[in-house]
C-alpha cells in the first residue's frame, strides 16, 4: 500500500516536472512584447527602459533569461565575444518619418531638419544608411524618443524619425502631422530585401542549452499568438493599453499594428536575415 502511494507521488512529481514551464523574458514596453501579453503560465515579463544599463550587464554576467533587443546591438555583443544566441527576428521594420508638411520622396529631406531619438540606436543607424543611399544630408538633432514625440506633437520639429507605436500616437495627438516616409518601403528600394530585421530575441548559449524545451515551447506560443493577434487584436490591445506607458486609443493601436510588421523568423532563416542586415549596414558606414 505504501509502495503504491510512493509510486503515485513519484508519477505526480514526474507529470508536474514535465508540464512545468518557466521562462523570464526581458523586454521594452514596445511592439515585440505585444504577442507575449496574453501569455500567463510560465512566462514572466520584465520590462526595461535602457538596454545598455539594464540588459548588457545581465548578459555580461551570463544571467538567465531571454532578451528582446535590437539585432545590431545583439550582433555587436557577439562580435565582442559574448556568447549570445539569436532565437528569432521579431520585427521586420517599425519606423516611419512624421512630418509637418507632405514629403513624397525621401530625397526631399535633403538639408531639412529632422529629429532622431538616441544617437547610435537602430532608428539612427538605419536612418543614416537610408540617407547615404539616397545621397542626402538632413540636419539631424538628437533627443530621447519621448522628447522627439513631444516636440512633434507641439509642432516644434519639422520632421522626426519615430518607431511604433510612438509614430501613430504622435499622429493621433496632432492631426496636422503626416506620416510621410515608411522605412520598410525605403529599405526594399535600396536593398531589394522586403524587411528590416531590426529587433530580435536573444539568449545566452548556456541558457539555450539548459532551457531548450522551455524556449521551444515559448517560441511556439509566440508564433500562435502572432496569428491570434492578426485575427483579433482586441485582447492584445487592451493589455497593451494597461501595460505600456503610451496614451494611444484602441483605434490608434489597430493602425499602429499595421506598421509594426511583427513576426517571428527563427532558425537558419532568421540567422541569414540578420547576417545580411548587419553586412549591409557595415558596408555602408
Amino acid at each position: 500500500m505504501i509502495r503504491n502511494k510512493m509510486k503515485i507521488i513519484a508519477l505526480l512529481g514526474l507529470v508536474i516536472s514535465i508540464n512545468s514551464f518557466s521562462i523570464d523574458v526581458y523586454t521594452p514596453k514596445a511592439p515585440p512584447s505585444i504577442p507575449m501579453l496574453t501569455m500567463k503560465d510560465g512566462v514572466t515579463l520584465h520590462y526595461y527602459q535602457d538596454a545598455h544599463t539594464e540588459i548588457i550587464p545581465r548578459i555580461i554576467k551570463d544571467q538567465d533569461g531571454v532578451y528582446i533587443i535590437p539585432t545590431n546591438l545583439g550582433e555587436n555583443l557577439k562580435k565582442k565575444g559574448l556568447e549570445l544566441k539569436l532565437l528569432g527576428v521579431t520585427s521586420q521594420g517599425l519606423i516611419s518619418i512624421i512630418s509637418q508638411k507632405n514629403i513624397e520622396d525621401i530625397r526631399d529631406l535633403d538639408g531639412e531638419n529632422i529629429l532622431i531619438g538616441s544617437q547610435g540606436s537602430s532608428p539612427d543607424v538605419i536612418s543614416k544608411f537610408l540617407f547615404r543611399k539616397n545621397n542626402i544630408t538632413p540636419k539631424i538633432t538628437y533627443r530621447s524618443t519621448p522628447e522627439v514625440a513631444k516636440l512633434m506633437i507641439l509642432q516644434r520639429g519639422d520632421n522626426a524619425v519615430l518607431p511604433e507605436p510612438m509614430a501613430t500616437m504622435v499622429l493621433e495627438k496632432n492631426s496636422k502631422l503626416i506620416r510621410t516616409i515608411v522605412y520598410i518601403d525605403e529599405w526594399e528600394k535600396v536593398t531589394s530585401l522586403s524587411g528590416i530585421p531590426q529587433v530580435g530575441l536573444y539568449t545566452t548559449q548556456k541558457y539555450s542549452k539548459t532551457h531548450s524545451k522551455e524556449i521551444e515551447k515559448f517560441i511556439t506560443e509566440y508564433k500562435k499568438n502572432l496569428k491570434d493577434l492578426k485575427k483579433d487584436p482586441n485582447e492584445f490591445i487592451d493589455l497593451a493599453q494597461v501595460n505600456f506607458n503610451i496614451n494611444l486609443s484602441k483605434k490608434g493601436y489597430e493602425e499602429s499594428i499595421e506598421y509594426m510588421n511583427l513576426t517571428l523568423i527563427d532558425g537558419e532563416e532568421g540567422d541569414k536575415l540578420v547576417k545580411e542586415y548587419i553586412e549591409i549596414l557595415g558596408e555602408n558606414r
